[in-house]
C-alpha cells in the first residue's frame, strides 16, 4: 500500500496571481509550516491589511503586527492563497507516492 505524503511549495506573486511573476519562496512538509513561514516573512505592506488609516493609528506596533499575523493566518484557514494584496502568496500541494 502506498504511503501518502505531500510537499507544500510557497510562491510569492503579484495582485493578479500571474504565473509570470511567481517566485518560489520555499518548500515545506506541512501546510502549517508553509503558513508560519509566510506569516513571518511576508512582503505585504502593513497598510494593506486595514480598511483605512484610522484603524491603524490607535494600535501600537506590536498590536499591529499581531493583527496582521492573525489576518494572514485567517486567509489560509480554508484556502491556499491570499487575495487582495499587491503581493500575494500561493501554497501548492504536491502529493508524493511511495511504493512499497
Amino acid at each position: 500500500m502506498a504511503n501518502k505524503k505531500a510537499l507544500f511549495p510557497v510562491y510569492e506573486t503579484d495582485a493578479w496571481h500571474s504565473t509570470a511573476s511567481r517566485d518560489c519562496k520555499g518548500i515545506f512538509t506541512s501546510k502549517t509550516a508553509a503558513v508560519n513561514a509566510i506569516v513571518k516573512n511576508h512582503c505585504i505592506d502593513d497598510h494593506e491589511f486595514f480598511e483605512n488609516i484610522h484603524e491603524m493609528i490607535p494600535l501600537t506596533k506590536k498590536q499591529r503586527e499581531a493583527e496582521i499575523k492573525r489576518r494572514l493566518r485567517k486567509d489560509f484557514e480554508t484556502g491556499f492563497q491570499t487575495q487582495g494584496y499587491s503581493v500575494n502568496y500561493v501554497i501548492e500541494v504536491w502529493n508524493i507516492n511511495e511504493w512499497d
